[in-house]
């Protein structure tokens, strides 16, 4: 509980500071991470080396490193910060690069699911949806103890979005969600339980979740990838890529659908792989491993 006892406490105290201030008060606060917590910096590099190469030379590496742990104390601050600004505020601050893809997808009347990766300040593409009134419900990891959970799915929902944490039975959500043409958001960078199918991410064996190609395969709905990146002067670029061109079901047919996201993740982070704020490892056996939930995604298609 006293990571949720921090959170309430100092979130309010925070969330007063401009920006400028709060990004100082989020760079301190991950460059003192970064020297007490060599573990965590080991499970970064790791991840790390994989977007950059294994001959990355060392100083590189940790100042990436550092870069992801900066991003992700950012990211912290603008999840507290959100509800205190207006919508429209938020959105002069965000560039929108190919919201027609996302326009299109929607026309189509079956649904869209938003594939994306932990890139940037992710929650940004959440509000954009959100002024553009698009009807979304964004599916987001669980979290312990469940007050810190409820606490963070609140301040998600400060602009309007429905934030849906993942657990037993949300699959039935998603369809009825998808029946109805709403949008679903996903990520899709994370193999939470450690449940998803065996895939090359950037060119290296891991596992990763096919629940969005195999609902989509199942529903007709629209995959459309999008991505955030974090720019200077408290900026951000949303962009959103054509829906996907999936191959019908068949032989090998997910597999090929899933490499179309896997291309998509990989040409994103690889432009700023300080920007992927991912603490756990991605290949190996670090999985971080909430739920049960992979596997009954993964029936989608049966």
């Amino acid at each position: 509980m006293w990571k949720y006892y921090i959170f309430v406490t100092l979130g309010p105290i925070l969330a007063c500071l401009p920006f400028k201030i709060g990004y100082l008060v989020a760079r301190i606060v991950a460059d003192y991470v970064y020297i007490m917590s060599p573990g965590l910096r080991r499970s970064i590099a790791d991840n790390m080396r994989h977007v950059m190469g294994n001959d990355v030379d060392d100083s590189r590496l940790q100042h990436y490193v550092r870069g992801v742990l900066r991003n992700a104390a950012r990211n912290y601050f603008d999840l507290i910060k959100a509800p205190r600004m207006k919508l429209q505020d938020i959105e002069k601050r965000i560039h929108i690069n190919g919201w027609d893809n996302m326009q299109n997808a929607i026309n189509k009347g079956k649904g869209v699911i938003i594939v994306s990766a932990h890139l940037g300040s992710f929650d940004m593409t959440a509000h954009i949806l959100a002024a553009k009134s698009v009807e979304a419900i964004i599916l987001v990891e669980t979290q312990e103890p469940k007050a810190l959970l409820d606490h963070v799915v609140s301040l998600r929902k400060s602009k309007g979005l429905e934030i849906v944490p993942i657990y037993l039975g949300v699959l039935r959500l998603i369809l009825r969600a998808l029946s109805k043409g709403k949008t679903i958001g996903l990520m899709c960078d994370r193999d939470l339980d450690g449940d998803g199918k065996e895939t090359e991410f950037f060119g290296e064996t891991t596992t990763l979740p096919y629940g969005a190609v195999r609902i989509a395969m199942r529903t007709g709905a629209s995959i459309v990838p999008a991505f955030n990146i974090r720019r200077d002067g408290n900026q951000y670029d949303v962009f959103f890529e054509p829906a996907l061109d999936l191959v019908d079901p068949g032989d090998g047919a997910v597999e090929k659908n899933m490499a179309m996201v896997i291309s998509a993740m990989e040409r994103y982070i690889s432009m700023c792989p300080e920007q992927w704020v991912v603490l756990s490892p991605i290949w190996g056996n670090g999985y971080m491993k909430h739920s049960s939930v992979s596997a009954e995604l993964t029936i989608a298609s049966s």
